[in-house]
């Protein structure tokens, strides 16, 4: 079984994908994939050097991830070409964790899912939404302005849309106990499958 979970920013993916790894499953976060790309891979850090030079680098040559986001969560030119440079290494780093275990079940987290229309290769799609209010308070918590929050949105298809596109979805407005009770009941059915 291949289940694509996809959702809204700070409706709670990653809390989702941990129950997961709790009941046996592989997984995988793009999020994670694209973190570690921006951290070590040399080229896309050249890349990202030619394209934006040192502004995009702390002084020890860490690439700044919120100088990145400044940019192409700013402009949309910006924000296609890097697309165009990590996408391509994310779906590759899934393809190859599922080619490595293909009798596994695997659960791979992408939050532009629906937006990159990467339906086809998975046997079910899983949208975690949670109360917009709720989602504010998480992503001040982690550090983001209301500006940042509504840059990255726009960037998202709405949450109304995921919601109806999606096979299944998993609604993070309650207890965390909430959250983990209806993702059990959700493993359980594709275990029994």
């Amino acid at each position: 079984m291949k289940i694509g979970l996809t959702g809204g920013i700070g409706c709670g993916k990653s809390t989702v994908v941990q129950f997961f790894v709790q009941a046996g499953w592989r997984t995988l976060e793009t999020d994670a994939v694209v973190r570690d790309c921006l951290a070590s891979d040399a080229a896309v850090h050249a890349a990202l050097s030619e394209r934006w030079g040192k502004a995009v680098f702390h002084t020890d040559g860490r690439v700044d991830r919120k100088a990145v986001a400044a940019r192409v969560f700013t402009n949309v030119q910006e924000l296609a070409w890097l697309e165009s440079l990590l996408h391509p290494l994310v779906r590759q780093a899934w393809e190859v964790a599922i080619e490595g275990a293909p009798e596994a079940n695997w659960l791979v987290e992408i939050p532009l899912l629906f937006e990159k229309r990467l339906e086809t290769g998975f046997n079910l799609i899983v949208c975690v939404t949670s109360p917009s209010d709720v989602v504010e308070r998480r992503m001040f918590d982690r550090g983001y302005t209301r500006d940042e929050i509504a840059q990255r949105r726009l960037n998202q298809m709405p949450l109304e849309e995921k919601v109806r596109r999606a096979d299944c979805v998993i609604s993070n407005a309650g207890s965390l106990e909430f959250l983990k009770q209806q993702t059990k009941r959700l493993i359980a059915q594709t275990d029994s499958h």
